[in-house]
């Protein structure tokens, strides 16, 4: 009953079977209409699809240009705003960023979000357009009562063994708005400093949920089942 509500695949087909093969519900994120196509491909259809511009593409990609793939995808996201990690103009970003909230509550998507450095920004942006909002890997410490109180989703990756500011938010969410993610295994390399194989992943997310569960001092069977039901609901199944 394992789950990750947010998995960057980069092209891994030994990930890919491995979802399928242990029945991993996961959200398998797609940036790009190529990316779409090989995680397509690479899932069989099996996992839920997420597609959005992600704030690093707002230069070059644009809302009317990924309607195809929006329209196919069970999610929108990660969509969002970044003044850390992309050079890309915040107006530019915003442009797109509320273009496809707009496209997404009209269309009933859930959303997962991307906040880096933007955390007001985007908390004002969605409290405009009522929705399911996932706030993926949240590590500021600023605001989180507030996107709590929106009713948000929270997605906790291996962070929340060390991060200050996660740990204080996983303290808040309510049982019923907690997930897991990975982020990809890139992104748990980057977290760890230290390569991380494919046959690690189940047992990363073990580990998240075991931290969270002690955090929580909930039984860890209860959690699990919790946070399965919590991604169906997130998908509006």
């Amino acid at each position: 009953m394992l789950t990750d509500a947010h998995c960057h695949l980069e092209n891994n087909q030994e990930l890919a079977n491995l979802l399928v093969k242990k029945q991993i519900t996961t959200i398998v994120n797609c940036q790009t209409p190529e990316e779409w196509h090989i995680n397509q491909k690479l899932t069989r259809n099996m996992e839920p699809l997420s597609f959005g511009i992600h704030p690093w593409d707002a230069n070059r990609l644009t809302l009317q240009g990924v309607l195809p793939y929006l329209e196919q995808a069970d999610v929108v996201g990660e969509i969002g705003l970044d003044s850390v990690w992309t050079e890309n103009s915040l107006d530019c970003q915003k442009e797109v960023f509320t273009a496809q909230i707009e496209w997404a509550q009209a269309s009933n998507r859930p959303v997962i979000l991307h906040t880096k450095g933007c955390e007001k920004t985007i908390l004002a942006t969605i409290r405009q357009f009522p929705n399911r909002y996932l706030i993926h890997w949240y590590d500021c410490s600023n605001y989180q009562r507030e996107y709590v109180d929106l009713n948000c989703y929270f997605s906790f990756c291996l962070a929340i063994l060390d991060d200050a500011n996660v740990i204080k938010l996983a303290r808040k969410v309510p049982l019923n708005r907690l997930l897991i993610e990975t982020d990809g295994l890139s992104s748990v390399e980057w977290l760890e400093n230290k390569p991380v194989k494919v046959e690690d992943y189940p047992l990363i997310l073990d580990q998240t949920l075991t931290a969270l569960a002690d955090l929580r001092q909930v039984d860890k069977n209860m959690l699990t089942k919790q946070v399965a039901a919590n991604l169906q609901r997130f998908l509006g199944k």
